[in-house]
């Protein structure tokens, strides 16, 4: 984690490791997405096994590492995580979605203002 600090509050950010999972994920040539997951997709236990399936769930275990600076990926990671005891192909193609999702952005973080009456307030969008 890379932690920043300013008379305006502090940045943790987590984009050495998002570079590196690009990396590893082969995904830093490929084009950016805006949503870490389709829209209405259901996964299943159908499809084709992995060959290896030691690839996918060290990749999904460092997206849930960033899960803790990338809150917006939380849920598209939980669901993936769930198959991490038979990965198939469409689980895979779907993680590496979330990697062109993280390639947009890699820098994005939590920022905690000094200037906060530490009130918490969120948003979600239930469509």
């Amino acid at each position: 984690m890379e932690v920043s600090r300013s008379k305006k509050g502090i940045f943790i950010s987590q984009r050495k490791f998002v570079l590196g999972i690009l990396k590893d994920g082969g995904c830093l040539g490929a084009k950016p997405v805006n949503f870490p997951m389709e829209q209405n997709v259901k996964f299943s236990d159908e499809g084709d096994l992995l060959k290896d399936p030691s690839s996918y769930r060290r990749l999904v275990g460092g997206l849930i590492y960033l899960t803790v600076t990338h809150p917006d990926i939380t849920y598209s990671v939980h669901i993936l995580s769930r198959f991490m005891h038979a990965p198939r192909k469409p689980h895979m193609e779907a993680a590496m979605r979330i990697l062109r999702y993280l390639k947009n952005n890699p820098g994005q973080g939590l920022f905690f203002s000094s200037q906060n009456d530490l009130s918490l307030r969120a948003f979600c969008d239930s469509d």
